[in-house]
């Protein structure tokens, strides 16, 4: 007799777009149907990745690190406000959940935090809002499905 699957920690990948919004809708269901935390994560790219000198008048190297850490920390507080603010109420009295933001490499930060968080589903939508981005997305979406330790969901929404 085959076992049934048993998910304790589902991941929503999110973005705000329609394949996210899809992804969610499907997240929030498997999170009912197997009684599972859902996590909800933002990732969001670092304001000055390579540390360069970006600000002027120009830094010391030292202040542009903190700078730019501060900045990181102001966006990462931003998105977490945003995330709470489009989920939140959807979440309430329905499921455990709980909110995330990291920045960086989406598909690095992803595989990371499922992976800290012993995550036995990752849910995403399979390409970003932004036409431009979609490519960047769409890698992101092949990547986590090809090196997470666990279950990847990719949901479109739409035709690219």
């Amino acid at each position: 007799m085959a076992s049934q699957l048993k998910y304790q920690n589902i991941l929503l990948c999110t973005d705000y777009s329609k394949d996210a919004e899809a992804s969610f809708i499907h997240a929030f269901d498997q999170a009912v149907k197997y009684k599972a935390n859902l996590h909800i994560l933002n990732v969001i790219p670092a304001v000055n990745p390579c540390r360069v000198q970006i600000f002027k008048p120009p830094l010391s190297k030292k202040k542009a690190l903190i700078e730019s850490e501060t900045l990181d920390e102001k966006n990462m507080l931003q998105a977490l406000g945003g995330l709470k603010h489009v989920y939140i109420e959807r979440c309430r009295n329905a499921i455990d959940h709980k909110f995330a933001v990291k920045i960086g490499s989406p598909d690095i930060e992803i595989i990371k935090y499922s992976e800290e968080n012993n995550v036995d589903m990752i849910i995403m939508g399979t390409a970003g809002r932004q036409a431009a981005k979609r490519l960047t997305y769409i890698r992101t979406a092949a990547n986590v499905a090809k090196f997470a330790n666990c279950q990847v969901i990719n949901i479109g929404s739409s035709p690219i």
